[in-house]
């Protein structure tokens, strides 16, 4: 009995100091950036919502092509990272046309070839076409939506509908 309860104890004490996790990254002067992360056990609370479902409506009067300059301060903020520089502008054009969504957005990010501006502030430029939209009828979830949700999700990999249980 006491092999087991040394065991156990053991078992808890690992488990409980895996939980505790911090990460820091320091900053300089120079940039000011910080990130910081810390876990550890604690209780949350996690309220159940009601699923909703809205339409999308595209914004026919919008412009479907949006173009952005970027500095090389910029970029680097962004990690230099093209999925970063990405969200990056679909934000910006977002708010922008004041809208909800960009549907089927396509990109093209390269190095300006005729950077107009002395203080390198357009040394990167990011084309996006695509339609901005707002979401509209918002309604909540019912039996049909988790149909249609469920054969979307399977679509060609499995296109039997299984009924629900």
């Amino acid at each position: 009995m006491r092999k087991f309860t040394f065991i156990l104890l053991t078992l808890v004490t690992i488990g409980a100091s895996a939980q505790k996790t911090t990460t820091t990254t320091t900053t300089s002067q120079k940039n000011l950036y910080q990130f910081t992360e810390a876990r550890m056990p604690q209780v949350l609370v996690e309220p159940l919502v009601k699923p909703i479902v809205a339409e999308v409506k595209v914004i026919e009067e919008a412009n479907t092509y949006y173009e952005k300059d970027l500095s090389a301060e910029e970029v680097d903020a962004l990690q230099g990272k093209v999925e970063n520089i990405y969200n990056y502008g679909i934000f910006c054009w977002t708010k922008d046309a004041k809208c909800d969504m960009i549907v089927a957005a396509t990109y093209n990010f390269f190095t300006n070839p005729n950077p107009v501006k002395t203080d390198g502030s357009d040394a990167y430029k990011l084309e996006i076409k695509g339609f901005p939209a707002k979401f509209i009828k918002w309604r909540d979830l019912t039996p049909a939506d988790y149909d249609w949700m469920r054969i979307r999700h399977e679509g060609a990999n499995n296109p039997v509908v299984k009924p629900i249980k």
